[in-house]
């Protein structure tokens, strides 16, 4: 329960945005919420600037466990985070951006899609620049179990739905629309397969690449996949796996997100919120995969990237310690 307390606030800004869209106190109380929202991050942020001269005015060295975080770079993470989320929120930004990108720049929703994507993006790719270490030590630590790997995934589930405004805006059937939750055609499983093998293939690749020139990197990321997906190495274990992130990333990435911010925005988010892998050849195979399955997304519809998701993982699993 209480990991999923941090996701109940953007979850209600969510739904009161939605709401927004044909009430206009929700509207503003959307973008309260939002200046809320930055307000604190930057607050947070400043505390963890400040952190190293506060430990020095008072002649003390910094915690062990908060120096591992790196506070400093953390903190600027959290202000730079919390400066572009303000800038969400200036109507003539918006507009300018609705040049380029789907976006309506009076919806309240579209508004809160755009900083929430830039909350998960600098969130992400800032600890990767600055805390590296810190993730991969934190990972280490970790052994996913399967009710955390199905909590986090039906969260994604419920943003992708709550975003797009089942039962406010829009009834199921046109909730199924929007996310692109058709019936895969004969042609559409074609292409899955097509495309599930050609992904499976390009990861052996890059893992022999990988393996021969950057073989440190390349254990230190193995060691740190194996200790966090250990359990999921059997068939139901990776079934699992393949079937909660098949379902629950292609919902909200490729079904929510990516008619809003396109492909290569939408392919680029997903890879860096893979923070397990840091930044290494893993990062730029998960960017590719985005966009193999942003394509698909196109081509066919969010049921099939399910279909591609879960057997690429699946069989990712299974399949790839068999081979040498």
């Amino acid at each position: 329960m209480s990991a999923i307390v941090p996701y109940l606030l953007p979850l209600g800004i969510v739904v009161i945005a939605n709401w927004g869209v044909r009430l206009r106190p929700w509207k503003i109380l959307t973008h309260l919420c939002l200046g809320l929202l930055n307000s604190c991050t930057l607050l947070l942020g400043l505390m963890f600037v400040a952190t190293p001269a506060i430990y020095r005015a008072i002649r003390q060295p910094i915690p062990p466990e908060l120096q591992a975080v790196n506070p400093l770079g953390l903190g600027w993470v959290f202000v730079v985070t919390a400066l572009l989320g303000w800038l969400c929120l200036i109507t003539p930004l918006r507009r300018l951006l609705a040049r380029v990108l789907p976006l309506d720049p009076a919806s309240p929703v579209h508004s809160v899609a755009l900083t929430f994507f830039v909350y998960l993006a600098a969130t992400s790719l800032g600890p990767l620049l600055t805390s590296q270490s810190f993730i991969f030590s934190l990972v280490d630590s970790t052994r996913l179990s399967a009710g955390l790997l199905v909590s986090e995934q039906a969260l994604f589930v419920v943003f992708a739905l709550a975003g797009v405004g089942l039962f406010v805006r829009r009834n199921p059937r046109e909730t199924a629309e929007r996310l692109g939750l058709r019936v895969p055609k004969l042609r559409h499983l074609a292409i899955a397969l097509a495309a599930v093998i050609a992904l499976l293939a390009f990861d052996y690749g890059v893992s022999l690449v990988w393996r021969q020139f950057w073989p440190a990197s390349y254990e230190l990321v193995s060691q740190s996949s194996g200790q966090l997906f250990g359990r999921f190495s059997t068939v139901l274990g990776a079934l699992l796996l393949g079937l909660s992130a098949g379902i629950g990333e292609e919902l909200l990435f490729r079904g929510a997100l990516q008619p809003r911010f396109r492909i290569p925005l939408t392919a680029a988010l997903f890879a860096v919120s893979h923070l397990q892998y840091g930044v290494s050849p893993a990062m730029v195979e998960i960017l590719i995969v985005g966009l193999v399955l942003g394509w698909i997304r196109e081509r066919c519809n969010t049921t099939t990237c399910m279909v591609v998701h879960a057997a690429y993982n699946t069989l990712n699993v299974l399949l790839m310690p068999l081979l040498p």
